[in-house]
């Protein structure tokens, strides 16, 4: 193999963007929730990052994971941060 780890996580990131660019920034926001815990840091740099195009990316992401981008953080997060990610998802309605 030529890429491995994440320098292959980073050119199928890039060639998604190219292709299907809202279902990678959806896939962005699922895998910051899977499994065990969440990883803050991208979950709030992928909704800060790409908030001018958020709205087709909830579009995505309902047909990714069955269920809203709020949904998701209602369920992953808590207190001021919570409130936070809410209001910018709220901003791209």
């Amino acid at each position: 193999k030529e890429l491995g780890g994440q320098l292959e996580d980073a050119a199928v990131f890039l060639l998604k963007m190219k292709i299907k660019p809202y279902e990678a920034v959806a896939d962005l926001v699922s895998k910051a929730c899977k499994g065990f815990g969440t990883n803050e840091l991208l979950l709030t740099c992928t909704l800060i990052r790409y908030q001018n195009i958020l709205k087709d990316v909830m579009e995505a992401y309902i047909e990714l994971e069955g269920k809203t981008i709020q949904d998701t953080v209602l369920s992953e997060t808590k207190g001021d941060y919570e409130d936070l990610l809410v209001g910018i998802c709220s901003t791209a309605l």
